[in-house]
């Protein structure tokens, strides 16, 4: 059971990245936290685990978005995360939105497929419960320039503690003077050649245009990209990002396409895009963005069905993937619900950031603290 030596942070402390801050200030000026760093016991080296050829201390991490460079990659590595991802990176610079970038929603309860068709309101303040907080966040996956990330994915990586792992997550841009399928292998090279131990493919993304944010529907994408980036970075392991299926068939035949093209992992889900509206009925974002990304508590129950179903897919077809899980694990014992229902690897992204002593949390459930 947890016991009192980790400090109470939410929703007394605001989040490690400032809402009201522009996504550079958040990369410049934060991580925001001022608090105790936890004392932690690691386990026997002989009961690490092997996560892609790395050896790591716990299953837990965070997943591609919260962690902007490597001042975060290393604050989480200290707070407890033993799997860190490196924010997507392209093969050039590029900005983010404008702001809002994240505001408070009202998803009224807990998403379905159904009722992620409907439309959330903007909320001024958080749930006072952090297992409902709910958030949308709406970036464009911004990226610093290559010379940026020659110098600082090296001290991301150079910050790590023992048993942690370093994945440094691309994306393709479509270029006048280059295919987006050779794009996403000059990210992949970029990435590769700035010391990536694991990259990861992000092929799921609603907040951008859809031919590129849902890449992980198509076979043929799933094949074609996949199979180059493999190649391209071999012999380091390459996981790929996805959302929702539209079904059982569709994600079956998705996780075939991506095994045999030599994909080692599936990280998912990515956010549940949906209509956000302010209490006028006008978008949220502003009218060039009619939906954006839900993440928090309200899409855990999405989440814990598609990691489920992967695991079912993985060993019915015995394809020998490592599933990664993300989306509304906001308390220690959410890492245990995704571990139990099949993944490998579970992450938070809303919870750390509104949480940072959520790991800490968890290992006083599994290994005593100091």
């Amino acid at each position: 059971m947890p016991s009192n030596k980790t400090p109470h942070w939410y929703p007394d402390h605001p989040p490690l990245y400032d809402i009201h801050k522009s996504y550079l200030d958040n990369a410049e000026k934060g991580p925001f936290f001022h608090g105790p760093l936890p004392k932690r016991i690691l386990p026997p080296k002989e009961e690490w685990i092997d996560f892609l050829g790395t050896k790591i201390a716990s299953p837990i991490g965070v997943p591609a978005g919260p962690l902007l460079n490597a001042q975060w990659v290393s604050l989480a590595g200290r707070l407890g995360f033993d799997v860190l991802t490196y924010k997507t990176i392209r093969s050039g610079e590029h900005p983010s939105h404008s702001l809002p970038n994240m505001i408070y929603v009202d998803t009224h309860g807990i998403l379905s497929k159904e009722s992620s068709a409907g439309i959330a309101l903007s909320t001024p303040s958080p749930s006072l419960h952090i297992e409902d907080l709910a958030v949308t966040n709406s970036f464009g996956m911004p990226s610093r320039t290559p010379e940026y990330l020659f110098e600082d994915i090296p001290l991301a990586k150079a910050s790590l503690q023992e048993g942690q792992a370093l994945i440094v997550s691309i994306v393709g841009t479509h270029r006048r003077d280059r295919s987006f399928l050779e794009d996403f292998v000059a990210a992949a090279h970029l990435a590769k050649d700035a010391g990536a131990q694991i990259i990861e493919a992000n092929f799921s993304c609603p907040n951008v245009d859809k031919k590129d944010g849902l890449l992980y529907t198509s076979a043929d994408n799933v094949k074609a990209i996949g199979s180059a980036l493999v190649k391209a970075i071999h012999p380091i392991p390459l996981i790929i990002k996805v959302g929702l299926f539209a079904s059982i068939d569709q994600m079956r035949a998705l996780m075939i396409t991506a095994a045999r093209s030599g994909v080692r992992a599936i990280a998912g889900i990515n956010t549940v895009s949906m209509q956000v509206r302010d209490e006028k009925g006008e978008p949220a974002l502003g009218p060039s963005r009619l939906t954006s990304g839900i993440c928090g508590g309200p899409i855990r129950t999405l989440a814990l069905h598609f990691t489920e179903h992967a695991q079912m897919i993985n060993t019915q077809e015995k394809l020998g993937l490592t599933l990664i899980a993300c989306g509304g694990i906001t308390l220690p014992e959410h890492f245990d619900q995704f571990l139990q229902a099949g993944a490998d690897i579970a992450t938070s992204a809303t919870g750390m950031m509104w949480d940072p002593y959520l790991a800490a949390r968890y290992h006083e459930r599994h290994t005593p603290m100091k």
